[in-house]
């Protein structure tokens, strides 16, 4: 971490509260004058809705795309916006982890999810946190750190992929809450958003292993503004890993496509095989 960043990191934590809003409002608009952001914010947008839902308004979508990654880039700062999320459907959470086979919490990168986990745990439910590597070194930028930080906020714990399945078997074995990302890049080909996408079954295979019970946790919207919903326990025992997909993507993607535009990079997140890359070419 460099002092610059240090010394920006501070001035954005200062802020106060009531004002963050404004300014990643100004934020959104300063960055959407720039040609390269809007035709980023276009693609990315595109991903999602060419396959799903053509007649969408693309540009009112990436325009509000880049003011919810702005607002994400602000909220990261004031961590006390983000750790108390109202939470539905605890209950299923509360009903699965009382199985003792540990639980495996799914999530895609989308909406507040980095504040979901403190929210979960501040009502008793401390998770472990995968996360790639370089996530938990002193290399990694200060605003990713930061990512890491709340998302383990309220007793919960950051656990390096470089584990390998087998220490995250172990933990769900001991009955832990196992939070892993299914938008991670990978090889395994699953029917998304309306098309063939690259997608991995980290998820699914982990939960199939320990006989876990599979809970989806999705970030959602409403009048009173942003909340997290966990869904009702799905059992892995005995299911092949590649049903256990289907049926949490089939959770999943209802949510995303409702608000698009807080999907986190998407592009990011998703692969295309190459045949059908060729296909469409």
């Amino acid at each position: 971490m460099t002092t610059t960043e240090q010394r920006a990191a501070r001035l954005r934590a200062r802020v106060p509260e009531r004002l963050v809003p404004a300014l990643a409002a100004a934020r959104a608009r300063a960055e959407w004058r720039r040609e390269s952001v809007r035709q980023d914010a276009r693609t990315q947008m595109g991903f999602l809705l060419d396959h799903t839902r053509p007649d969408a308004d693309l540009e009112r979508v990436a325009r509000a795309y880049v003011h919810a990654q702005a607002v994400r880039g602000e909220l990261r700062w004031h961590p006390r916006l983000l750790t108390s999320l109202r939470v539905e459907g605890v209950e299923h959470l509360r009903t699965a982890s009382e199985q003792g086979r540990g639980v495996l919490l799914s999530f895609l990168h989308h909406g507040h999810y980095d504040g979901a986990f403190p929210s979960i745990a501040r009502l008793g439910f401390p998770g472990h946190m995968v996360a790639y590597p370089y996530m938990l070194t002193d290399e990694a930028p200060v605003w990713l750190r930061q990512h890491v930080a709340i998302s383990c906020m309220n007793g919960g714990t950051p656990v390096s992929a470089d584990v390998g399945a087998a220490g995250m078997v172990e933990l769900l074995e001991r009955g832990q809450i196992l939070a892993i990302a299914t938008d991670v890049p990978g090889r395994t080909p699953v029917r998304f958003l309306g098309r063939e996408v690259l997608g991995s079954f980290g998820a699914a295979r982990l939960a199939s292993a320990a006989g876990a019970p599979v809970v989806v946790l999705t970030t959602e919207r409403d009048a009173q503004g942003a909340f997290v919903r966990l869904h009702e326990p799905l059992d892995s025992r005995g299911a092949e890993p590649r049903d256990l997909l289907d049926r949490i993507l089939a959770i999943h993607e209802p949510v995303l496509l409702r608000w698009p535009e807080h999907t986190d990079i998407p592009l990011a997140r998703w692969g295309l095989p190459a045949p059908a890359e060729a296909a469409r070419g």
